[in-house]
């Protein structure tokens, strides 16, 4: 039997790399957080400021995410708030992103998931694309899209 202390570092090597045991449920949440809100943008393709405050950063070659492609646009003012995730062919389903206990909501760009209260994604909305997924915060609705705010109301 090994000591405690010898298979702390084995489980976080574990929990922590890409791909390793841990990567579904809150793994995909965190790092679809933490490229929503600016962790991996010295590694994207391109970054842009398209005007109005917004910026755009986007990964062809080598996305954050489990996908064929990642952008993300944001009010530079308000990132962490206030963001668009677009998610190209991605190789997790909305549920999987969403998590247990989201709710289907209906908005004018089609059926959507709404994550439960409990999740770190809960002020968001999960649309499916012909593309992939598009994860949208409340934020960025209320500055960008305001037609998607009722599907924020529980």
């Amino acid at each position: 039997m090994r000591p405690a202390h010898l298979l702390l570092p084995l489980l976080l090597l574990t929990a922590c790399k890409p791909g390793g045991a841990a990567q579904g449920g809150e793994d995909l949440v965190a790092r679809t957080l933490f490229t929503a809100t600016g962790s991996f943008d010295a590694q994207a393709d391109s970054r842009e400021r398209i005007g109005g405050g917004l910026r755009r950063a986007t990964w062809t070659a080598r996305p954050p995410l489990d996908a064929a492609g990642v952008v993300v646009q944001y009010d530079s003012d308000a990132r962490p708030l206030s963001w668009m995730l677009d998610i190209r062919s991605p190789h997790f389903t909305a549920q999987e992103l969403a998590g247990p206990g989201a709710q289907m909501v209906t908005t004018p760009q089609g059926e959507a998931l709404h994550p439960a209260q409990a999740s770190r994604l809960a002020d968001t909305l999960v649309l499916t694309t012909a593309q992939g997924l598009r994860v949208i915060t409340r934020g960025y609705a209320t500055q960008e899209d305001a037609a998607l705010l009722p599907a924020f109301r529980r």
